[in-house]
């Protein structure tokens, strides 16, 4: 379930115009060519050559004495291959000053034919096997992962080949190219960067909460009567919003919407404090990254009626806790009548980029790699927002977190 590594023969070998680690996306056109190494002479020959595209996964699960393995293996195009040359072939010796090179043009296509589910079942796929959908469903991007148990790979290349006769019997030589694609890129104006909620309920007691308390320190009885939270002291109960973005697209450099409000409740609060203004300090915040990669395949050897799933999830910390360590003013909000909010996206300029977070210039992260979402036949990605929080109101402190699900789309430009 590898990528596809076979550069070429002594006798053929593709080049493609392209910078080295060059990455394509769909509609481009890749150019080049392809060169014969070593000598031959024939009078018939052909040299033809073809973009291939796969999604390709493999599970394996340990049986009684048997490892059972379940493939799914999607060929995303179908397309008769062009013919570059056809007739007599004279390649020189590899030492010749006169080379063999014949130049080629192919462009890469925006979805998959849509053959690529003739011999698949619905069972096998995330995304409908309808003509429809798939006319209208942009290819995936190159990627690869695996886990135990499992490996999987989205791969494109070029294939070349040569054929001619030599001693009345056709001879056949190969060489690949591995093609890298890029994930869609993506204009913001068509993305609705809309925002989801997240609400945690809270409730704090203390003789703090008083307005007029707040900046007096507190008795050894008002003290004891807090920590046994005792009738005597005031509570107040509020909810914890956050907002957060339902899509995200990397690099972009409008900051990632996190937007904080502290709502006091009505009921559970004392009432001499229902219309107070609470002072809220935000201590510090962490932000992850969790990723889900999901594959579908079906036993070797049997048709669709037995389906194996897999998924491999993992996390990624993007640094943001040690911003709030370094600044030097506290981030400060209120909970009271006036229902204020902050957006600590925008305070601290938070982009997210392929090599992870950013405040304004910094890098938060290290050895962080996020990739878009997508789903494709067999082999879907997704991601989650985890926030966790802590936060002092009325000189007690409360630690909350929550997630939510959230699109990650690729940049707007080419890497």
């Amino acid at each position: 379930m590898d990528p596809t590594q076979t550069p070429g023969s002594d006798h053929l070998k593709i080049s493609v115009a392209a910078p080295p680690l060059w990455t394509y996306i769909a509609g481009d056109t890749i150019i080049g060519s392809v060169n014969g190494c070593s000598h031959i002479g024939a009078s018939d020959a052909m040299v033809s050559l073809a973009l291939v595209g796969q999604a390709k996964t493999l599970i394996e699960r340990e049986g009684c004495n048997v490892t059972n393995k379940y493939y799914g293996v999607w060929e995303l195009f179908e397309f008769a291959p062009q013919i570059l040359h056809r007739g007599p072939i004279h390649i020189p010796e590899a030492n010749s000053s006169e080379k063999i090179n014949i130049p080629f043009s192919i462009n890469i296509p925006e979805t998959a034919s849509l053959s690529a589910f003739r011999d698949h079942g619905q069972a096998e796929s995330f995304i409908p096997l309808h003509a429809g959908f798939i006319a209208q469903h942009p290819l995936p991007g190159t990627f690869s992962s695996e886990w135990s148990g499992a490996k999987l790979c989205i791969d494109y290349h070029l294939r070349a080949q040569l054929q001619y006769k030599r001693h009345g019997s056709w001879q056949v030589q190969r060489a690949t190219a591995p093609i890298t694609l890029g994930h869609p890129t993506v204009d913001p104006s068509t993305i609705c960067f809309a925002l989801q909620r997240r609400s945690i309920a809270c409730r704090v007691r203390g003789h703090d909460l008083r307005p007029s308390m707040q900046s007096e320190k507190l008795s050894l009885t008002q003290k004891a009567q807090r920590m046994f939270r005792s009738s005597r002291t005031l509570g107040l109960s509020f909810a914890v919003d956050m907002l957060m973005p339902l899509h995200i697209q990397l690099d972009n450099p409008a900051p990632i919407p996190l937007i904080l409000r502290v709502v006091p409740q009505q009921n559970g609060s004392s009432g001499v404090i229902k219309d107070a203004v609470q002072p809220v300090k935000i201590n510090w915040m962490r932000l992850s990254i969790l990723s889900q990669v999901e594959i579908v395949c079906k036993p070797e050897g049997s048709g669709c009626c037995k389906i194996a799933k897999d998924e491999n999830v993992f996390t990624q910390p993007l640094g943001l806790k040690r911003v709030f360590s370094e600044r030097k003013e506290p981030i400060v909000t209120v909970s009271g009548p006036r229902d204020q909010q902050i957006n600590i996206g925008s305070i601290l300029h938070l982009v997210l980029s392929h090599d992870g977070l950013r405040s304004g210039d910094e890098r938060l992260s290290r050895s962080v790699s996020i990739q878009p979402s997508f789903v494709t036949f067999n082999i879907r990605l997704s991601h989650k927002l985890i926030w966790e929080m802590s936060l002092d109101i009325a000189g007690e402190t409360r630690t909350l977190s929550a997630e939510a699900g959230v699109i990650i789309h690729n940049s707007a430009t080419r890497l």
